[in-house]
């Protein structure tokens, strides 16, 4: 789009060359060359500070909200996140193709991954990474348009009221909900609450919406009532399910997910990278949606066992002394962090978990914390934690050790693990447990 375009939309005024740009960017640190560069103004930073650096690194023009001096192209607007919505709302407007929008407590990300690579990569525009929120929707809707077919946009969410905010950005055509459960609590103060508020997804913007829905959530009935959806299927192991999940098998050997899915009377086989048995939920929508969307078995087959999954979401490594570690570290609630231990339950080697704390779960961090515990307990060998969190909790805890500092427990590990050991690292984003896990690679 010329940039005469870009600012006649967004009412701005252009000062310099009307050049054709493709592609933006909101952060300096790794803009690319010929990249539009939209300098946001935050809390605690202001992007036009970082102008010069942008166009040093080769950004063909700017966005600002005050004028600049030096002789580069830019479009002067009120305001740079205004700008970026405006551009968000008129992509959509004239988007032909479908959009599918996906929100959930866990699964967000990797469903959009793996229903983006069904439906053609090179055919299928997407949220770039997580960017999920009220900067990152409208901004993954600056690269939308029509030489796409499908896009897939992913909507996170920690306050009440924002999943209708996205959704009336998004329009999707179809919407799904991954799951519901404890999350952000600080933000939405329970369970029924998150489900309230990502059930706003359903409320389509027509009359010819498609609703998928897990059959398997308390919330299902709730959301199925709720919606205005012309069409509404469901996926799950519910026997009730439009798309029905069983046979859940995984294979730490050669890093696969198998499992059989039962749809309109007949019944397939499919295989996804990974140890994750929750992924097979997250398939098994991806796989849904890809169908109403006519995309043939084969096709799906063969996308699902090429999809690369997002990283540090049970990603398999070689560890330290001949032991194998599975990196979860990428983020941690309740859900995830019960489906991590479950994944690696069965497995026959000693099962150690090293564990950071699960962050912004409320008033009720202590208790869920501590049934964390009870849950780990029940299925694996030792459990290593760092955080007060864990230290705080009041059940016996005969199988766990607590570690001041990542570098104790880091050594602590080193010193007890074999080739017959099996490392589990998971924590909240906050909790560092990357640097835990990125010691034990090899």
């Amino acid at each position: 789009m010329f940039l005469k375009d870009l600012a006649q939309i967004s009412r701005g005024t252009l000062l310099g060359e009307s050049l054709n740009v493709n592609d933006f960017s909101i952060d300096s640190r790794s803009i690319k060359k010929g990249q539009l560069y939209v300098a946001l103004k935050g809390v605690n930073f202001d992007g036009h500070d970082f102008v010069e650096e942008a166009l040093k690194k080769g950004a063909s023009a700017v966005v600002i909200s005050k004028d600049l001096e030096g002789d580069f192209p830019r479009i002067i607007v009120k305001d740079t996140k205004e700008f970026i919505n405006s551009i968000a709302a008129n992509n959509r407007k004239e988007f032909k193709g479908k959009v599918i929008g996906i929100t959930g407590t866990n699964g967000k990300t990797s469903s959009k991954q793996i229903l983006s690579n069904l439906l053609d990569e090179n055919n299928c525009h997407r949220t770039e990474g997580n960017k999920n929120n009220q900067i990152g929707v409208p901004f993954s809707l600056l690269s939308l348009n029509n030489k796409y077919n499908y896009s897939v946009i992913e909507m996170g969410t920690s306050e009440k009221g924002e999943i209708d905010i996205l959704k009336d950005m998004v329009k999707p055509d179809i919407a799904a909900i991954t799951n519901v459960s404890a999350g952000h609590l600080e933000g939405l103060k329970d369970t029924i609450s998150i489900a309230e508020e990502k059930g706003c997804i359903f409320n389509f913007n027509s009359d010819q919406g498609i609703a998928f829905l897990p059959r398997d959530s308390e919330f299902y009935d709730y959301w199925f009532d709720i919606t205005n959806a012309k069409e509404k299927l469901s996926f799950g192991i519910h026997k009730k399910s439009d798309f029905r999940i069983n046979e859940i098998t995984t294979n730490l050997d050669d890093v696969k997910t198998s499992f059989m899915l039962n749809f309109y009377n007949q019944q397939e086989k499919f295989e996804i990278n990974g140890v994750a048995r929750h992924n097979a939920y997250n398939a098994a929508l991806s796989i849904a949606i890809a169908i109403q969307c006519n995309v043939s078995i084969d096709h799906i087959k063969e996308n699902l066992c090429q999809t690369d999954l997002p990283d540090r979401r049970l990603s398999v490594f070689k560890s330290l002394n001949g032991s194998l570690l599975i990196d979860d570290t990428y983020n941690a609630n309740p859900a995830s962090m019960k489906n991590a231990i479950q994944s690696i339950a069965e497995v026959e080697k000693k099962k150690i978990c090293i564990l950071g704390e699960m962050k912004e779960l409320g008033e009720n961090s202590l208790k869920i914390h501590e049934e964390m515990l009870e849950f780990a307990q029940r299925n694996v060998d030792e459990i290593l934690c760092i955080g007060d969190l864990w230290t705080d909790v009041k059940i016996p805890h005969d199988k766990l050790k607590i570690f001041d500092t990542h570098h104790s427990l880091y050594k602590y590990v080193v010193s007890k693990i074999d080739q017959n050991c099996l490392l589990l690292v998971k924590g909240s984003r906050s909790t560092r447990m990357d640097i835990i896990a990125d010691k034990l690679k090899i």
